[in-house]
């Protein structure tokens, strides 16, 4: 089996507090677009916080890997992690600025992974403060 993989982030700023505490819509925003993508889920999760922002967290299990995101409504950002072997994940681009607004800033950066992948630069591993 081939372990070649992408592994995309997404961050976007500016979108809607109010959508970012959305655990329904923002489920079913996520799976419809997997589904879409023709992606298999398997399983998922959200959980929504009750204090401290009221943001939420989901993830998507998937047969080619999986889907994450966590949003911070206080701080109208959302991040968004999506790991796939073998297909390209960049179908879930679409979509995403429609759902959370014109307005928002989206930024994203795609690595690629696998034991055969060349990699040019090597950074060390920092910690979160």
């Amino acid at each position: 089996m081939d372990d070649f993989g992408y592994h995309t982030i997404w961050d976007i700023t500016g979108a809607d507090a109010r959508l970012l505490k959305d655990a329904p819509a923002l489920h079913d925003f996520f799976l419809s677009t997997l589904q879409r993508s023709r992606f298999t889920v398997l399983d998922h999760l959200t959980h929504k916080f009750n204090a401290g922002g009221e943001g939420v967290t989901g993830l998507y299990l998937l047969s080619e890997s999986h889907l994450s995101y966590h949003t911070y409504p206080e701080s109208h950002y959302i991040s968004i992690d999506v790991y796939t072997c073998g297909s390209n994940n960049l179908s879930i681009n679409e979509g995403i600025r429609g759902f959370f607004g014109g307005d928002v800033k989206v930024k994203s950066r795609t690595l690629l992974r696998g034991s055969n992948v060349v990699v040019t630069t090597e950074v060390e591993n920092e910690t979160c403060q």
